[in-house]
């Protein structure tokens, strides 16, 4: 994700110099053609163009504001995410323990018992940045061999940092490994208040915080399994398309009016217009699936990272993970 309030000049040039000298070599052409060839018959008028232009800023419009509502929902989930995890991390230290059997435990065990909730729970939040994460979805049938073994390898990579390795190979053969973390986090729970470590009253209130981990998990997957209408994004890259091309010639018309080298200025003023609409439609383009790890993506890492320092922290933990630092404003990860 970039962080900066503006993206640099350097990198606006970076992504936007080919359209640009795509349009300025286009509109030279027709420029020259009408100019030097005496084709005369390119020009048009400019009124149905303009037309046309505005209907499909209408449009844009409409894609961008979509597929923003798409993005800014898609980290609204991750920060209710974020919230219930904290919420777990300061029930898991203070609910569980000897309560109703006080000599149920050592202090030793009771410390690996809350260690093992909140590693588990780390290893929730990396399963599902797995798994709604890049451009593929999980074990999803249309994906190639090749795109299965490197979610798979990736997946168990990230849970062995956390689990023991019984629990990895049992996660790693179910078809939704962070559904399944959240199945053994529960099962756990009722395993404590049989126990006596956590009263009724806990277990009810650390079930529903499990209740609303499912919850924004399935507002992820939804975004993930259901991109942007596609009769939306298709016509509206459709219409752009048709708009630059017929453009330059309704340009042409009102350049001529003024005097014969007038119709140069045609190419500075389309590649101006060409530019803007074809960022606009870029913009929301790259905006409609925001799971995909792009830099104007959520930063799912960052965010797991930042939530894995605070529970380790609130576990005491003397040698903690780096944040996820942002490099050139761009948020990229760091070694453990």
């Amino acid at each position: 994700m970039d962080t900066a309030n503006h993206f640099p000049f350097r990198s606006t040039a970076t992504f936007a110099w080919r359209s640009v000298l795509f349009f300025v070599l286009y509109s030279l052409t027709i420029c020259a053609l009408y100019a030097w060839a005496g084709w005369t018959f390119l020009a048009m008028p400019f009124v149905p163009i303009a037309a046309i232009g505005t209907a499909v800023a209408f449009y844009i419009g409409f894609k961008n504001n979509s597929s923003a509502k798409r993005l800014w929902e898609s980290r609204r989930v991750w920060g209710e995410l974020v919230n219930a995890s904290r919420s777990w991390g300061v029930m898991v230290m203070d609910y569980v323990g000897n309560m109703d059997a006080p000599l149920c435990c050592s202090a030793d065990e009771l410390f690996r018992t809350q260690q093992m909730l909140i590693y588990r729970h780390v290893a929730y939040l990396n399963a599902v940045r797995i798994q709604v994460g890049g451009r593929h979805n999980c074990f999803d049938p249309s994906d190639s061999a090749e795109d299965l073994r490197g979610f798979q390898s990736q997946m168990d990579k990230e849970l062995s940092m956390f689990l023991h390795d019984d629990e990895v190979e049992y996660f790693m053969a179910r078809q939704n490994p962070a559904a399944q973390i959240i199945r053994r986090q529960s099962a756990q729970l009722r395993e404590l208040r049989m126990a006596g470590l956590i009263t009724e009253f806990y277990h009810s209130d650390m079930e529903h915080i499990l209740s609303d981990l499912y919850a924004q998990q399935g507002a992820a997957e939804r975004l993930k399994a259901l991109p942007f209408l596609r009769q939306y994004a298709f016509n509206s890259y459709l219409f752009v398309c048709l708009f630059i091309s017929i453009l330059p010639f309704g340009l042409l018309t009102e350049m001529a009016k003024l005097s014969s080298w007038h119709i140069w200025l045609t190419v500075p003023f389309y590649t101006i217009i060409a530019w803007v609409f074809y960022t606009m439609e870029l913009v929301s383009d790259t905006s409609e699936n925001p799971f995909e790890n792009n830099i104007s993506d959520v930063p799912m890492k960052a965010i797991c990272r930042s939530v894995e320092v605070d529970l380790r922290e609130m576990l005491g933990e003397p040698s903690l993970p780096q944040k996820v630092q942002a490099a050139e404003s761009i948020l990229t990860p760091v070694k453990k």
